[in-house]
C-alpha cells in the first residue's frame, strides 16, 4: 500500500499493483458526496504533456484504482469511471467514484424468503463484488447481532442494488426503530450501519399554534423558496391603436379627444 510522506498524496494504481504518485500533476481537485449522491465522487484535472516535452504523459484508464492520503491516512478510495483528454489545453480530466457506485448503477432481482438481513445484504454485495466487512452489515453475524437474528421476506424486482439494500434496511428499521445508512470506510469496505445516535434522534417538536396538527417527526430534507419576481404592481391597458385606456371610464385617450372635438 502506498503511504504518503505528509500533507496530501494521490496515487493511481495499475492492475499489477504498481502505482504512480500524481499529486504534483494535479491542477484542481473536487470531492463531493450527499444524500442524493451516496457514492463519493472525486474529480481531478491534471497536466498531460502533448506539445510540452517538460510535462509527463501519464495516461490513465477507466477502472484503475485511485487513493487519496492526507498525512499518511487514507481519506478516499475509488475507481476511475471517465477519462477526458483536452489536447489543446494539455490536460487530463478524471471522474472517480467509490465502490458504492456499482450498487447505484446495477439493476437486481431477488426473492428473499426467510433469510437473515445480514445474509440478504451480503448476497447482494458478493454478487456485485462489493468489498465489505462482516461487522459492517447490521452488526455482523454474532449471536446478538440484529442482522443475523432478524428474518426478512422481500421481493426485489428490477431495482438498483443500492435501493434493494435500503429496502432491506427499511424493513430492519420497522422492526427495531433504528435508522441505517450506507457508506464506504477508508479501508474500502462498504457498510450498512446505524445512523449517528445524535442526528437520528433529532425531531421536529410539535408546534404550539392552536387547531393545527402537530405530531413530532424527523426532518429528512426541506426546501423553501420565496419569489416575488412575478408580482404585478401596475397594469396599463392600450387599445388597438396603442392609445392608453382609462380603466375606470373604459375609453381610450383618442376617444376622449374625439368627444371633446365634437362638443366644440
Amino acid at each position: 500500500m502506498a503511504i504518503g510522506n505528509g500533507n496530501m498524496n494521490v496515487y493511481i494504481y495499475n492492475s499489477d499493483g504498481s502505482y504512480k504518485n500524481v499529486t504534483d500533476l494535479i491542477s484542481s481537485m473536487k470531492y463531493s458526496c450527499g444524500i442524493d449522491k451516496v457514492s463519493q465522487q472525486l474529480n481531478l484535472k491534471m497536466a498531460y504533456g502533448v506539445y510540452n516535452t517538460a510535462l509527463p504523459s501519464f495516461f490513465f484508464d477507466t477502472g484503475q484504482k485511485i487513493e487519496v492520503y492526507i498525512n499518511d491516512s487514507c481519506y478516499y478510495r475509488g475507481k476511475i469511471e471517465t477519462v477526458e483528454m483536452s489536447v489543446d489545453k494539455e490536460t487530463l480530466t478524471l471522474d472517480c467514484y467509490d465502490y458504492i457506485r456499482n450498487l447505484t448503477k446495477s439493476k437486481v432481482c431477488y426473492n428473499f424468503t426467510n433469510i437473515s438481513a445480514y445474509d440478504a445484504i451480503s448476497t447482494i454485495f458478493k454478487d456485485l463484488n462489493i468489498p465489505y466487512s462482516e461487522g459492517g452489515i447490521f452488526g455482523g453475524k454474532g449471536a446478538n447481532a440484529i442482522g443475523s437474528n432478524l428474518q426478512i421476506n422481500h421481493l426485489i424486482r428490477n431495482k438498483s442494488a443500492y435501493d434493494a439494500c435500503m429496502m432491506i434496511a427499511t424493513e430492519v428499521h420497522r422492526n427495531t426503530g433504528i435508522f441505517y445508512y450506507m457508506f464506504m470506510d477508508v479501508g474500502g469496505n462498504v457498510n450498512l450501519m446505524p445512523c449517528d445516535t445524535y442526528w437520528s434522534r433529532q425531531t421536529i417538536k410539535a408546534c404550539s399554534t392552536p387547531n393545527l396538527p402537530n405530531p413530532d417527526g424527523i426532518m429528512i430534507n426541506m426546501n423553501y423558496k420565496k419569489d416575488a419576481s412575478d408580482i404585478i404592481t401596475k397594469v396599463a391597458v392600450y387599445d388597438s391603436k396603442g392609445n392608453p385606456v382609462d380603466i375606470a371610464v373604459g375609453a381610450s385617450t383618442s376617444d376622449s379627444d374625439e368627444e371633446s372635438g365634437g362638443d366644440e
